[in-house]
């Protein structure tokens, strides 16, 4: 069935504040962990709030949340709709590389495993990337809901 624009409007800003919001209260949960020196926490937190912000951008554009945990996987799911992940993902160095590993990683081996090995230093790292992750998200879904208010004025 197609939906009219004021249904599609409810829709997205109820997704968006479900899920963003979990993000925000993950990255609160992160600074809890690293408080109580509690590391491999902290990147489990921060993968966390990176999947829900990363599941945010879709659920907004098109009304279609991905089960999937994979960051990698998310992040490709988003780039229709913005390709600014590029610049809190780049990848472009060894440093970059190993640390959006670390992050990729931390969703199991953080609980699991007991050889992960993550530093208050990765953390510090790690933080300012997934809280840019958090304003581009921001930003790029108001734009869309606000495309759709207009839409639905119309």
């Amino acid at each position: 069935c197609e939906l009219n624009y004021s249904e599609i409007l409810q829709m997205a800003e109820e997704y968006y504040d479900t899920q963003f919001n979990r993000g925000k209260r993950f990255i609160r949960y992160t600074q809890i962990a690293y408080a109580d020196n509690e590391i491999k926490d902290s990147s489990f937190f921060l993968h966390q709030a990176s999947e829900s912000f990363l599941k945010s951008i879709p659920l907004v554009y098109i009304l279609y949340g991905y089960k999937e945990h994979e960051l990698e996987f998310l992040i490709e799911r988003c780039k229709p709709y913005t390709l600014e992940l590029a610049k809190v993902f780049p990848r472009d160095t060894e440093e970059e590389e190993r640390l959006f590993e670390l992050l990729k990683r931390a969703y199991v081996e953080a609980r699991y495993n007991d050889d992960f090995i993550v530093t208050k230093s990765d953390i510090d790292a790690l933080t300012p990337k997934v809280e840019q992750l958090r304003d581009i998200t921001d930003r790029i879904c108001k734009e869309q809901i606000a495309r759709y208010e207009e839409q639905n004025r119309k």
